[in-house]
C-alpha cells in the first residue's frame, strides 16, 4: 500500500479522522481516501469511515460516512481539488448508517445519482404493515432486526431514515457487474445482505466492511431473514442466499478467488486503514485466511463453553468476550456474533436448541469440514 500513497493532503489525528490521502495506481488512476468521523462509544471503536473518490474515466464516490458527515465530506473533497459536480454518482457499499448516513446531505448539496445493490433499494423503505409491532413501524426494513435498544435508535436514527425513504436508487443486480471501464462490482453479502466490493482492474479493490484490518466484521444472522421476508421474498426465497455466517464465509472465499489471480492487489477497507498512528496494510489472501481461522476458533470456543451444559447466547457472550467489550451497546453486538456462529453450528449438527433460547452441544465437530467444503 505504501508505494501507492502519492500524497497525504491532510494528516488528520492518530485514528485517521480528518486525513485526506491521494493513492496512485500503476496505471495512473488516482483514488482519494476521505475518512469521516465515526465513533459510537465504549470499546467497539471502528475508527473513521473511509470513503473513496475514484478518479476513473467516469469519476465516482464510494460511501458518505455517518449521518451529519455529508457536508464535511464535500469540504474534504474540495480541499483535495475534487468538485462534487464532476463526479458521475455515489455508490453505497452497504446499508449501514456509518456508510450511507451522510447521503441525504450530500445529495441535497450535489444532486449526485445514487447506485447501490438492489437489496438496498428494498430495505431502506418503510413498510408499516410488515414492520414488527411497536416503535419499529417508523423504521425501514433494514432496521427491524437492529441490535440497538429503542432509546438509541429513536435518538440517533429517525431523522437519517426519513432522508432515505424517498431516495431514487440506480439498482445494481447480483453477481459481478460492470460499473465503468475496467471497474466491476461484486455482490458479497454476509456482513449485510447488500454488501458490494468494487474492483478496479487488477490494481485495487474497495471492500467496504466485508474485510477489515485488525478487527473482524460482524456477520448477519440467518434469522434476520424472518424479519424482512415479506419485503424480499420475491427476490430471495432462502435466507442463506444473503444472510448468515455461512453466506459471509462464501463471500470471503469469493474474494479469495480474486486474491489468487491478483496477489498484489491494493485492498482499501471501510475502517482502520490508518489507526493509532499507523497504516494497516492488508494482503488479501492472508487476511482472508486469518478471518476464516478466527471464525473456526470462535466455533470451537462456543462448543467448549457449552460442554458443561446448555446456555443462552447472552450467557455464552459473557463467558467468551472480555468484559470491556460487553459494556453499553457492545453487549448487543457480542450476542449477535454468538447467534451467527451458533446458527452455523446448528446447520453442522454440532448444536441443537433447548428450552427455546438455549444451545446444547451434540458432541460432534462437523463445522470445520463444512466450512472447508463451501
Amino acid at each position: 500500500m505504501f508505494q501507492h500513497i502519492k500524497e497525504i493532503i491532510h494528516q488528520g489525528d492518530e485514528s485517521g479522522n480528518g486525513m485526506t490521502v491521494r493513492f496512485r495506481l500503476p496505471s495512473g488512476l488516482e483514488i482519494i481516501g476521505l475518512p469521516t468521523k465515526n465513533f459510537y462509544g465504549e470499546d467497539w471503536d471502528l475508527g473513521p469511515t473511509w470513503n473513496y473518490a475514484v478518479l476513473a474515466d467516469k469519476p465516482f464516490l464510494v460511501d458518505t460516512g455517518r449521518y451529519g458527515q455529508g457536508g464535511k465530506l464535500v469540504g474534504m473533497m474540495d480541499s483535495a481539488g475534487i468538485k462534487p459536480e464532476d463526479l458521475g454518482f455515489v455508490l453505497i457499499s452497504h446499508s449501514h448508517e456509518d456508510h450511507d448516513g451522510g447521503l441525504g446531505e450530500l445529495i441535497n448539496r450535489t444532486q449526485l445519482k445514487v447506485k447501490a445493490h438492489a437489496i438496498y433499494d428494498l430495505i431502506i423503505r418503510k413498510y408499516p404493515k410488515s414492520a414488527p409491532p411497536g416503535y419499529k413501524e417508523n423504521f425501514p426494513a433494514k432496521c427491524w432486526r437492529c441490535m440497538m435498544p429503542e432509546e438509541f435508535s429513536t435518538k440517533n436514527c429517525l431523522a437519517y431514515h426519513k432522508v432515505l425513504r424517498g431516495l431514487t436508487v440506480d439498482k445494481i443486480p447480483d453477481g459481478v457487474q460492470e460499473l465503468s471501464t475496467n471497474i466491476q462490482t461484486y455482490h458479497l453479502p454476509g456482513h449485510s445482505p447488500d454488501c458490494l466490493a468494487v474492483r478496479i482492474g487488477d490494481e485495487a479493490i474497495l471492500v467496504g466492511d466485508i474485510i477489515l484490518p485488525e478487527i473482524t466484521s460482524i456477520p448477519t444472522c440467518e434469522s434476520s431473514y424472518d424479519e424482512v421476508s415479506e419485503v424480499i421474498k420475491d427476490a430471495y426465497s432462502k435466507p442463506e442466499e444473503i444472510f448468515g455466517l455461512l453466506r459471509y464465509i462464501r463471500s470471503l472465499k469469493k474474494l479469495g478467488e480474486i486474491a489468487e489471480r491478483t496477489p498484489n492487489i491494493l485492498v482499501l477497507p471501510g475502517h482502520r486503514l490508518y489507526y493509532k498512528n499507523q497504516w494497516n496494510e492488508m494482503e488479501l489472501a492472508g487476511r482472508i485466511s486469518e478471518l476464516l481461522k478466527h471464525h473456526i476458533d470462535r466455533c470451537d470456543a462456543i462448543l467448549e463453553i457449552l460442554k458443561p451444559g446448555p446456555k443462552t447466547a447472552e450467557e455464552i457472550a459473557r463467558e467468551h468476550f472480555e468484559g470491556r467489550l460487553l459494556k453499553g451497546y457492545g453487549k448487543f453486538m457480542a450476542e449477535n456474533e454468538v447467534i451467527s456462529h451458533c446458527e452455523l453450528l446448528i446447520k453442522s449438527k454440532d448444536l441443537v436448541t433447548s428450552d427455546g433460547d438455549k444451545y446444547v452441544a451434540t458432541g460432534s465437530t462437523n463445522f470445520e469440514k463444512d466450512i472447508e467444503a463451501l
